[in-house]
């Protein structure tokens, strides 16, 4: 992996790059970090911030025509700009010391002739003698100033630019006119800056604006000579010196400063939320109070974009912006030692894959498939945490294998549609397969395919079992005839999207709100639809499921954020339980009204969470509503209740699952341990294997005074354990049950 790998993910966010305002200032000061400081009055921070950027505060405070209000978003809500010529006059003022700050920089030994003493040779020159450079300012005049020496308020420029020149060294040759470049062979650059209408040496035409070179070499040219305004003069005079700096270090030109791009004084933001704030007017000819100033710059915005970071929890829990994230996602990947820390492991399994920080940046921005392609690459190399998927990738091996089931209709060889319920919507309610398969069967002639969309191997960044299930799945489909394919799910319907787009593809939900001899039970009086984030922008299955709920006369509330993940997505569970925790309790707390889902991952979700919620098909089909969550066994079980019922429907043949031999165990399990074990994915299934191993082979602890023992199985990626009490021939009582990912040395 290289840097660009991963950077290349978040290269269009612009969080922490300059605001809209800060483009087109001509100097592209830091607006928000000055307003910030001054709304809190911190006078002497804010002028630095001012003074950095604009050399000349004083000249820039009176004569700026503000570029910058046009692009002040504070005017979005119908409000003026922020009034900061006059803040900065207001910083001027109550800055308690204003005098440069020194720095013991190591003197040069280059020189630099600055030819013309206006504010624009005055920038340049200031500039390189901060660094220490050898610069002589040549002038025909008298003084410094250029056009502002016939100014009414010179006396104020003139007392700016000493102040601002009295803490470096600069020779300055007034009443000196430089007729001739040969004049100054003994420099090793120069910059002509002689004003409008000035000497140009014969070079003009030979100007190139973006580097401020000429056909002579050495020799650089800027300022109203050139035809930029006085106050764009004197940006021009600091992009000057630091070409002239790379020239003398490098023999050669080149741009190393930041252009203000003004295609970006355009990027606004939305600003929901925010409320209206007059101009604040001064009270006084003279300006701003202290009070008054502070006001004013209260009002800005602070534009930046935190969109992302302000509405995803997994962003907000870990206060990393996205450039950031993107820079360890390689640094984790240790190729890059000794910098690879793995400092981004849990922010990347924490994450929900749901693509909503994507549908809401305004540049499209999607952390979901930078961390997506983390987990691949951690994937490949071989270093990622396999536990925190292990679970749900042994349910799609076992969805794919034993669960899995493609056929027409019986007695044809093909199809021109087939259901594909996925592999989770059975497992949750075998009826709402099979009913919705009855329909589709008798309505359309519809085939099945029963398995897995593969997005426990796409979610966990296992490319090749990824691989490896979209061919079967591209096999059994074109076995059928190539049909039109019929979703129940938005995940797998999003997967074929990406992976099998020659697939046509529609949704069940689009179909049944079409079906005339369809009439949805009236499950609720009011409700929310809870849209699941996979089908975000999949506006027919979205407008299927409102139809389908406005025949069965229910009334509808829109959620405020819609398509937000449940909390399922990405298998982040295991990875950051807490996290888990908050963004089910937020999900089902985003309406007071129950909640109609389509997604069966939601509504197990939400039953975990006590949330009154139907299944769209138990609306379609008048189902009864199941208020809990199937057991992992019993989801299992469900499968292969369906695959049992479909085989005998579309092939008559009796199905039978494969049998363990210690299917015979009989457990006696509290609800309460049986939830506790749904929390932590072991399965029933789980521990009669690991007694009958036990029983079997003597390898366990047995307590003689209780008759209570625990024993452990040790699987490929996890160790379970389990406390229990026999209470009759091959029945079992379980105390407790936990598994860990360590391993012990049985020596």
């Amino acid at each position: 992996m290289k840097l660009e790998d991963s950077t290349a993910y978040t290269a269009r966010c612009f969080h922490g790059e300059p605001a809209s305002c800060s483009y087109a200032c001509p100097f592209r000061m830091d607006i928000r970090a000055f307003l910030e400081k001054a709304s809190k009055g911190r006078w002497l921070p804010a002028y630095k911030t001012f003074r950095n950027a604009a050399v000349f505060p004083v000249i820039v405070s009176i004569l700026c025509d503000q570029p910058c209000r046009a692009h002040c978003q504070r005017t979005l809500l119908g409000d003026e700009a922020i009034a900061l010529r006059d803040l900065e006059v207001a910083c001027i003022r109550y800055a308690k010391n204003r005098k440069p700050e020194s720095y013991y920089i190591p003197p040069k030994d280059k020189r630099i002739a600055i030819v013309g003493a206006g504010v624009a040779g005055l920038s340049c020159a200031l500039n390189l003698a901060q660094k220490k450079f050898l610069v002589t300012v040549f002038e025909k005049e008298e003084g410094w100033g250029g056009s502002l020496r016939s100014h009414p308020r010179f006396t104020e420029f003139d007392a700016d630019i000493a102040l601002q020149f009295s803490t470096v060294k600069a020779e300055f040759r007034f009443g000196t006119e430089i007729q001739s470049l040969d004049e100054l062979p003994e420099f090793d650059a120069v910059y002509v800056a002689t004003g409008s209408g000035g000497n140009s040496f014969g070079l003009f035409e030979s100007w190139e604006g973006d580097l401020f070179t000429t056909s002579a070499p050495k020799v650089f040219m800027g300022g109203e000579l050139c035809g930029a305004a006085l106050i764009e003069g004197i940006a021009q005079g600091i992009k000057a010196s630091l070409a002239i700096e790379v020239f003398l270090q490098t023999g050669k030109a080149a741009r190393t400063y930041n252009h203000p791009d003004k295609n970006y004084c355009d990027r606004y933001l939305d600003h929901n939320g925010k409320v209206s704030v007059p101009l604040v007017e001064a009270s006084s000819p003279d300006g701003y109070t202290e009070e008054e100033a502070k006001a004013e710059a209260s009002r800005c915005l602070q534009c930046d974009c935190v969109k992302c970071m302000a509405a995803c929890e997994m962003l907000k829990r870990f206060r990393k912006n996205p450039h950031k994230i993107a820079v360890e996602v390689f640094n984790d990947m240790g190729v890059n030692p000794p910098f690879s820390v793995h400092t981004l492991t849990r922010e990347v399994y924490s994450c929900n894959i749901c693509g909503y920080c994507k549908s809401i940046c305004p540049e499209s921005v999607d952390m979901g498939a930078l961390l997506q392609f983390s987990r691949a690459a951690r994937m490949s190399a071989g270093i990622h945490p396999i536990a925190l998927h292990d679970f749900w990738l042994r349910e799609m091996d076992f969805a794919a294998s034993e669960g899995s089931f493609a056929s027409a209709p019986k007695g044809k060889a093909s199809c021109e549609y087939a259901f594909y319920p996925g592999c989770r919507l059975g497992a949750s309610n075998p009826g709402h397969v099979l009913k919705s398969y009855d329909f589709l069967l008798q309505k359309y002639g519809a085939g099945i395919i029963l398995g897995c969309c593969g997005a426990p191997a796409y979610w966990a960044g296992d490319e090749t079992r990824l691989r490896t299930n979209i061919e079967r799945i591209r096999q059994d489909w074109s076995n059928l005839g190539k049909p039109t394919l019929i979703f129940a799910c938005a995940t797998c319907e999003g997967l074929f999207h990406l992976f099998l787009p020659e697939i046509k593809r529609i949704s069940l939900y689009e179909v049944l709100a079409e079906a005339d001899e369809i009439t949805p039970a009236h499950v609720f009086a009011e409700a929310a639809v809870f849209d699941p984030c996979a089908a975000r922008g999949d506006n027919a299955m979205q407008s299927g499921i409102r139809k389908l709920a406005g025949k069965a006369g229910i009334a509808l509330e829109e959620l405020r954020e819609p398509n937000r993940c449940c909390g399922y997505g990405g298998h982040m569970r295991i990875a950051n339980p807490s996290l888990y925790e908050e963004i089910t309790q937020n999900r089902a707390e985003a309406s007071e009204k129950p909640y109609i889902v389509y997604c069966a991952n939601c509504k197990e979700v939400f039953a975990s969470r006590r949330k009154e919620c139907a299944h769209a098909l138990d609306m379609v089909f008048g189902l009864r509503r199941e208020p809990g969550i199937p057991s992992l066994e019993e989801k299992r079980n469900n499968s292969l209740i369906v695959k049992r019922e479909l085989m005998k429907k579309n092939r008559d043949i009796d199905f039978k699952p494969e049998i363990h031999e210690w299917d015979s165990l009989k457990l006696i399990i509290s609800d309460e341990l049986l939830e506790s074990m749904n929390n932590k994915l072991i399965s029933a299934a789980d521990l009669r294997e690991a007694i009958w191993l036990a029983e079997n082979s003597g390898d366990r602890f047995y307590d003689e005074r209780d008759g209570m023992c625990i024993c452990s199985m040790i699987k490929p990626v996890i160790t379970y354990w389990v406390q229990y009490r026999e209470t009759a021939p091959k029945t079992y009582e379980i105390f407790s049950a936990y598994y860990h990912r360590m391993r012990f040395n049985e020596e």
